[in-house]
């Protein structure tokens, strides 16, 4: 591609231009909204944490409920069970 003479002068005139422009475009608009966006993406992460920790703690509750009641059905059985064991041996 052969440039003119014209065109040689102004394109590092034009390159510099895009260069600051780019860049001030980053300091000025992606920067801060890139710290707006770490804010809140700490924000979600410290109530998805939260909403985890709820989750667990009913999760834990519900299966020492659970562990309560199989228990007290495995000594319900147990206890019927020794039920007419205990009856005939108190009948010799």
């Amino acid at each position: 591609m052969v440039l003119g003479p014209t065109a040689r002068r102004w394109l590092p005139y034009m390159n510099f231009t895009v260069a600051v422009s780019a860049l001030a475009f980053q300091t000025g608009v992606l920067y801060p909204w890139h710290e707006e966006l770490d804010h809140e993406f700490k924000k979600l992460k410290e109530e998805h944490k939260q909403q985890l920790h709820i989750y667990h703690e009913m999760k834990l509750k519900r299966l020492e409920d659970l562990e309560r009641k199989v228990a007290a059905e495995r000594a319900s059985q147990r206890f019927s069970l020794w039920l007419p064991w205990q009856s005939e041996a108190s009948t010799n």
